[in-house]
């Protein structure tokens, strides 16, 4: 069998026009999730979920210290006048903490 060689001249391949290319990054970066690599949309509200779940966390604990903080203070305000119930909310203020 005999090789020919052929040459062809083909033109230049014309650049994608910016816009296309926003317009399909933009739509691989909504709707491609690649589980090797999360990118995207899904990562994003993963992202997000993450950080609503620990503002949570936070907002509940500064909730907590804050309601102890003031049992502390009714408890100090009745010191003087009923010793042993400021006592009893000393103890929940403490019990509270520790659970």
């Amino acid at each position: 069998m005999s090789v020919q060689t052929i040459s062809v001249l083909v033109p230049p391949l014309r650049p994608v026009p910016p816009g296309a290319d926003w317009a399909a990054n933009a739509i691989a970066w909504l709707f491609v999730n690649d589980p090797r690599r999360p990118s995207g949309l899904a990562a994003w509200l993963a992202a997000a979920r993450k950080r609503r779940l620990a503002a949570r966390a936070a907002r509940a604990a500064r909730r907590d210290a804050h309601d102890r903080m003031a049992l502390i203070a009714l408890a100090h305000s009745y010191e003087s006048s009923q010793p042993e119930f400021a006592k009893d909310l000393y103890a929940a203020a403490r019990v509270d903490r520790q659970v």
